[in-house]
């Protein structure tokens, strides 16, 4: 008996119903702001918390939500003979 082989093709699709979100992280505490969809809220909230905090080093993240779906591109390939 031999065996066959069959890859699997896999592709990414960014979530229709959620954009890019942000979150601003004090680097100097660890406190964050809750992720927004908005870069001017993140950045705001970490200049809210320097001002009450003193605090001076943050990162900000953006991210994004994705699906992973299995593609078939031997669907409409023609038999094997």
């Amino acid at each position: 008996m031999r065996a066959h082989y069959r890859f699997a093709e896999w592709t990414l699709t960014a979530d229709a119903d959620c954009s890019v979100r942000y979150v601003g992280t004090c680097l100097d505490c660890g406190e964050f702001c809750v992720d927004t969809a908005s870069a001017d809220a993140a950045q705001g909230w970490c200049l809210r918390h320097a001002g009450l905090t003193g605090d001076k080093r943050f990162e900000m993240r953006a991210f994004q939500y994705f699906s992973a779906g299995m593609t078939d591109p031997l669907a409409n390939a023609s038999p094997p003979t």
